[in-house]
């Protein structure tokens, strides 16, 4: 841990990174056992950790056995048990990564407290995001290129490579690699039946270490053939979520961030952002004073960086809507 920090302000830091680390258990029932445990809800406020575990259970946060009844005392013990050498074992190798990294113990001092994320669905990339960055060139009405940067954070032993899906113009079977790798990775095309999603598996360099972070990018063209005009930029957190975003001098420092530039012949007359929505939500343009609107630049691009995380299992993105001909 860095020096030239008071002996509280290193206490706060390493305790947001245990409770970081909490949130980020791939097994439900022992991360429940922890939260409880240790304060990190404030409904919960019983004495002991004993009479906090069976506070949890009985309002139902472990849920029930098949037959409905509340599990007993000796199940919800054995989760906080198997909870705190899961906790002890992630620590362990969050602070030897540290030990090499130590620039990144800064984002551990920050006094607001750290955001929660839901839990991701069984099938999630077991990553989660730091950094986030996809920009989009437009010919006409029609998505031609997009490059994406990941800044990313393994969230177990032995991650090899992220899974891309192409452009919904490009779900063509016939083509080779959809997404193409630029920098730290190399693509493969996943095969896949008639009508399943195109994937790009975007190998590593090297298989990760849970906690290791890696930078790669990767880039999906699209043919002058397309069909329906494109209404809005959209992301899927298909993994366990995304940084709150940052700026440092205009540039994006961590987060979501989405560009858009369009073609200077065919421009929208309206965008905006959205977050968390259904899909039908996404394409309904804001009132006056909804400060979801985005203002376009006179080189004709929009940018937003999303502040608040994105969660595991949402979509965020930027929607525009087109003059009529």
């Amino acid at each position: 841990m860095p020096g030239g920090k008071l002996s509280d302000q290193r206490a706060k830091a390493l305790w947001r990174l245990i409770h970081d680390e909490i949130r980020h258990l791939p097994v439900g029932d022992e991360r429940t056992a922890l939260a409880a445990a240790l304060h990190l809800d404030p409904a919960n406020r019983a004495a002991s950790i004993d009479k906090r575990l069976l506070s949890a259970r009985d309002r139902g946060d472990f849920g029930t056995q098949p037959s409905g009844k509340p599990h007993g005392y000796d199940a919800v013990r054995h989760w906080w048990g198997v909870g705190v050498r899961l906790l002890g074992h992630a620590v362990d190798e969050r602070l030897d990564y540290l030990a090499d990294h130590p620039a990144e113990w800064q984002g551990y001092f920050n006094e607001v407290d750290l955001p929660t994320y839901r839990t991701p669905s069984p099938g999630a990339q077991p990553i989660f995001a730091d950094l986030f960055i996809t920009t989009v060139f437009m010919r006409g009405r029609f998505v031609h290129r997009r490059i994406t940067e990941r800044v990313i954070t393994a969230r177990r032993d032995g991650v090899a490579y992220y899974t891309a899906r192409a452009l919904p113009e490009n779900d063509d079977a016939s083509t080779a690699i959809p997404v193409r790798a630029i920098w730290g990775c190399t693509g493969e095309r996943v095969p896949s039946s008639h009508g399943e999603p195109i994937l790009t598996r975007l190998w590593f360099p090297t298989s990760l270490k849970r906690g290791q972070r890696h930078y790669f990018s990767s880039e999906a063209l699209v043919g002058d053939e397309v069909g329906t005009p494109r209404l809005a930029i959209n992301v899927e957190v298909d993994h366990h979520g995304i940084a709150p975003g940052r700026l440092l001098n205009s540039i994006p420092v961590s987060g979501l961030t989405i560009r858009v530039r369009f073609d200077e012949n065919d421009l929208p007359d309206a965008c905006w952002w959205y977050a968390d929505v259904t899909e039908r939500e996404r394409y309904v343009r804001p009132g006056p004073g909804d400060g979801r609107s985005l203002d376009m630049t006179s080189q004709g691009t929009v940018e937003h960086t999303f502040t608040d995380p994105c969660q595991p299992l949402a979509n965020y993105g930027v929607a525009f809507g087109w003059p009529r001909k």
